[in-house]
């Protein structure tokens, strides 16, 4: 379970390698760039990149572009292991009106793209551990759900 602080919850996020494709089932993801965007005094983490369903039994290739929304940027980049992605902590988005407000802002600069952004299901489904010590914050990979 991920811990709860005096912002909410917190989960440690391992940045994906940018430029780099990532296969699935259907196909592949490639995380492109990796913003922040100013939001009411605080930074909001987000992933920009690209998504292809190629090995479909359904149709021709389908490619479209994502816009993935960890959370709130708590710690940037508190460490790596060994050469490998680096770690950072962030706050779950819980509050609709932020999830909302966050949305609109990146749909106005990227007109059309899909958009995730993280919620409660992040800090449920992965192993406790912590960077910091404290025990109780969940990691998650980047990439597409």
């Amino acid at each position: 379970m991920a811990s709860v602080g005096k912002q909410g919850r917190v989960i440690q996020f391992i940045h994906p390698q940018l430029e780099r494709e990532v296969e699935g089932r259907a196909g592949y993801y490639v995380p492109l760039e990796e913003h922040i965007l100013p939001y009411d005094g605080r930074e909001v983490l987000y992933i920009l990149g690209y998504a292809c369903i190629d090995n479909s039994c359904c149709g021709g290739e389908k490619r479209w572009g994502y816009v993935q929304v960890p959370g709130f940027l708590v710690r940037k980049h508190i460490h790596s292991k060994e050469s490998g992605p680096f770690l950072s902590e962030v706050e779950i988005i819980e509050e609709e009106s932020d999830r909302s407000s966050i949305r609109q802002s990146l749909l106005q600069k990227y007109p059309g793209i899909q958009m995730e952004i993280w919620g409660a299901q992040y800090g449920e489904e992965v192993s406790p551990h912590s960077a910091s010590g404290s025990g109780g914050n969940a990691t998650q990979l980047g990439g597409i759900a």
